[in-house]
């Protein structure tokens, strides 16, 4: 297999993983500046984002095994935004998705580029995980939101490069 061949299966399972996530769908309304800090338009955003079910023996968690299996402790020594948001409870990944993505279109749009989001849930911590994701073959970071179940307190949010 050549080189091409190879980068071609790769960027092919990274489309594949990203339409797995494209089930279900949210709008927000988005604050879009267009070169002008003054002139301000509001634009709905589409933002889709899937359920996904994280296994201890996955091997593609490697590297991320903190986050999905950690304890809320660790999860709130990596908060790196310091804020102390709450969103209520959190019974599903609509409700996650609902609070978190109005949230972000209101405080930080540009995060809402990394579309579609993979939502999972933590059982040690009893934390929802939301983390964005990249166009196959783009290199770069993603962000990580972790919210609590119980009371949907913004436990952690950071971005990777």
């Amino acid at each position: 297999m050549s080189f091409m061949d190879a980068w071609e299966k790769i960027i092919a399972e990274q489309e594949e993983e990203r339409n797995q996530l494209r089930i279900n769908q949210i709008t927000v309304q988005v604050d879009y500046k267009k070169k002008s800090k003054h002139n301000v338009h509001q634009k709905k955003k589409v933002i889709e984002y899937g359920f996904v079910e994280r296994d201890l023996d996955d091997e593609n968690l490697y590297g991320r095994f903190e986050l999905y299996f950690a304890d809320r402790d660790t999860l709130l020594q990596q908060h790196r935004f310091g804020n102390e948001t709450a969103f209520g409870e959190l019974t599903n990944e609509h409700a996650v998705a609902t609070a978190i993505f109005t949230y972000l279109a209101e405080y930080y749009s540009y995060i809402l580029e990394e579309s579609p989001f993979a939502i999972s849930y933590n059982p040690i911590a009893e934390a929802w995980i939301i983390e964005g994701t990249l166009p196959p073959g783009s290199l770069g970071g993603v962000i990580y939101i972790a919210l609590a179940k119980e009371n949907g307190q913004l436990l952690l949010m950071f971005g990777t490069r």
